[in-house]
């Protein structure tokens, strides 16, 4: 890819209605299919002679168009019906534009339909978005065309119910829009075609999820202490996300915990190395992109912006976790304090069965002297009236 070639260029026009000059009507007529060949075929066929081609015929011309979709995918003969109805009859401006590819370019990353539509169903929305319209109230279609050397998709967009007015009167604005929002589609085709939104996604989806598990186990007596520590600190009232303000002072100790999963586990280290290699490939994209265009660079430094945004993800996730780790140790110390309590309890009342137990045997003692004694008196009687009865004693002796 050259740096002076753009590899994605955009160029657009729009037509308003009931314009006095005949050019441009009839270029509105054209655009807005109240002509027979009219714009809507062409891009379906990629050709302007029409004259024998039926709607079934230059729908699927797969010579020249990968024929017509809209944010659905292809349109069948009825939808392209029904959008020709709606657009030879729209009082809103109408919007034409071009996206091209450098050769080498649409070759590798706009090959065939399922690219095209891909990228345009992701990227348009925001256009609209940067450029002042509605995304709902859009109506669209586009083709990609393989028929030059340059491969390219046509673009036509109009509003369902016309918004662009000057004042309050019902007099419709000049269709105008930005250079800036038409060069934010160019970035974010360029972007998208390359893939680097979905391996963007893709590493921060594995970075993420890879520190939530680490996260959901915290075996670590270091890092379940820093989490603790981090709990003990949060606001008693208010929110308590990443980015809120009541969080802002404790920022460098969620960042620190953070840094000390990612440092100390291979996997999320190398998650974090690619997704780092990654911001540095867009940078050198961005630079590549504006040295090729004459844009200027964003203020932002790319790193910065990056970075931030994947520590309030993963820092959302410490305080998750930091909060139903206290909520466990909470219920840990009270777990605790309960068996401790029960512990005491059996100990009393073991106690208590105790020194009843020795009552008892005290007591059963005390009634086995009482009863021996009692024994040994009876027999010493006995012993007595013997010797009375044997005359050894005299009848009067006393007992």
């Amino acid at each position: 890819m050259s740096d002076k070639v753009p590899n994605v260029v955009y160029k657009q026009e729009f037509f308003l209605p009931n314009y006095k000059d005949k050019t441009n009507q009839d270029k509105r007529n054209y655009y807005s299919s109240n002509k027979y060949d009219d714009y809507l075929k062409y891009v379906a066929t990629g050709i302007k002679d029409l004259e024998k081609l039926d709607f079934v015929e230059y729908s699927n011309n797969s010579t020249k168009s990968s024929g017509i979709f809209n944010q659905n995918g292809l349109m069948s003969k009825e939808q392209i019906a029904d959008f020709r109805k709606n657009l030879r009859e729209t009082k809103s401006v109408i919007w034409s534009g071009i996206i091209s590819f450098e050769e080498d370019f649409g070759k590798k990353w706009c090959c065939c339909y399922e690219q095209a539509y891909e990228l345009v169903k992701n990227e348009l929305p925001k256009y609209f978005k940067r450029a002042g319209l509605n995304p709902d109230n859009i109506e669209w279609f586009a083709g990609l065309h393989e028929n030059t050397d340059n491969r390219h998709i046509h673009l036509l967009f109009f509003e369902k119910e016309p918004q662009r007015m000057r004042n309050k009167e019902k007099h419709f604005s000049r269709g105008y829009i930005s250079n800036n929002a038409m060069d934010f589609l160019k970035a974010n085709i360029e972007l998208s075609a390359t893939d680097f939104k979905a391996r963007e996604k893709e590493i921060r989806l594995r970075l993420t999820k890879s520190v939530k598990e680490r996260l959901s186990d915290v075996s670590g007596l270091k890092l379940k202490q820093m989490l603790l520590d981090l709990a003990n600190q949060f606001p008693e009232q208010g929110h308590t996300f990443y980015d809120s303000d009541n969080m802002r002072k404790l920022k460098p100790n969620i960042d620190n915990i953070s840094n000390y999963i990612i440092s100390h586990n291979v996997d999320i280290c190398i998650y974090k190395n690619d997704f780092d290699d990654l911001v540095s490939e867009k940078q050198k994209l961005i630079d590549s992109y504006c040295k090729r265009n004459g844009a200027p660079k964003p203020q932002q430094n790319l790193s910065e912006k990056y970075t931030k945004d994947l520590y309030r993800r993963l820092g959302n996730l410490v305080i998750v976790s930091a909060k139903s780790l206290k909520v466990q140790e909470i219920e840990r110390l009270k777990l605790n304090a309960k068996y401790v309590v029960q512990k005491r309890m059996q100990k009393d009342k073991l106690w208590k069965e105790l020194e009843h137990c020795m009552y008892l045997n005290s007591k059963c003692e005390y009634e086995a002297i009482k009863c021996f004694q009692d024994y040994m008196k009876k027999l010493e009687e006995m012993r007595i009236r013997t010797l009375i009865d044997e005359g050894y004693l005299s009848s009067d002796f006393e007992m």
